[in-house]
């Protein structure tokens, strides 16, 4: 009996472990939140750009060829999508219709946008004109323990962990919420990685790995059960049912040893 209590104590405890943010259960409270960094663009970075005007056919001029989807209808995945798109070269640097080189690395999504318009509008190529830009290539992957696992795009910026985690389909029963990791490379050679408790709101919110940044990857450890289900029967000995043949095994032994 002490076994099978033993066993569901055991048990309790890592039903506690399911639960997110009980930190803050059940209470207000204001939490300080790690500051977002915009993304900016690099080189290599893939942009697509599309000028709209009253007059369709003078924007054309500003845009290139394009089938399917275009800016500002989404995609099965959630995003816009076309065929072609402005590649930032390694002077940091798009070649745009008609204006020519445009340097845009460093700037972020709407300087690039207002930059392109106020050329259009100033050098009088299309005075109503209204310019979108977004990135074409800024994905997280998401792998471990979750319903979806795979490679997701970020369509806004200020996207969150928990945002990524939601893609994915949130967490299965048998991920491990206190030790979800996200590892984050500068593209520099160096390599960060950020161990996020689930269970525990404030220090969600308080890490730099917060608002998750291009090429991050998010990745969720499963549980100890999990682990041992790639065992031959690894978690039999864990089961109610093996402890109670145990303790009936036992108890039969000892009855028999009594009636000697």
């Amino acid at each position: 009996m002490v076994i099978i209590a033993a066993a569901m104590l055991s048990a309790c405890k890592g039903s506690k472990q399911v639960a997110y943010f009980q930190d803050v259960a059940n209470k207000d409270t204001v939490l300080t939140t790690a500051l977002a960094q915009v993304m900016r663009i690099q080189n290599g970075d893939k942009l697509l750009i599309v000028v709209h005007s009253r007059d369709p056919e003078l924007a054309n001029l500003f845009n290139l060829p394009m089938t399917g989807t275009r800016i500002g209808m989404e995609n099965s995945s959630g995003r816009s999508q076309s065929t072609m798109s402005y590649t930032v070269d390694s002077k940091g640097q798009i070649d745009f219709p008609v204006l020519g080189k445009l340097t845009v690395t460093g700037l972020k999504r709407e300087e690039v946008a207002t930059m392109v318009q106020d050329r259009l509008i100033s050098e009088n190529l299309c005075n109503d004109a209204v310019v979108i830009v977004e990135m074409d290539n800024a994905y997280v992957n998401i792998i471990g323990e979750v319903a979806r696992p795979g490679r997701y795009a970020l369509t806004k910026d200020h996207m969150t962990v928990l945002d990524g985690l939601g893609m994915a389909g949130d967490l299965g029963i048998q991920g491990k919420r206190e030790n979800v990791m996200v590892v984050r490379s500068d593209g520099k050679g160096q390599t960060q990685t950020f161990q996020l408790n689930l269970n525990e709101l404030a220090q969600v919110v308080g890490s730099p790995a917060y608002h998750i940044q291009d090429g991050d990857v998010i990745y969720v450890e499963p549980n100890n059960y999990r682990k041992r289900q790639t065992t031959v029967n690894g978690n039999n000995m864990l089961s109610t049912g093996f402890w109670i043949s145990v303790a009936s095994l036992i108890t039969s032994v000892v009855s028999l040893a009594t009636r000697r």
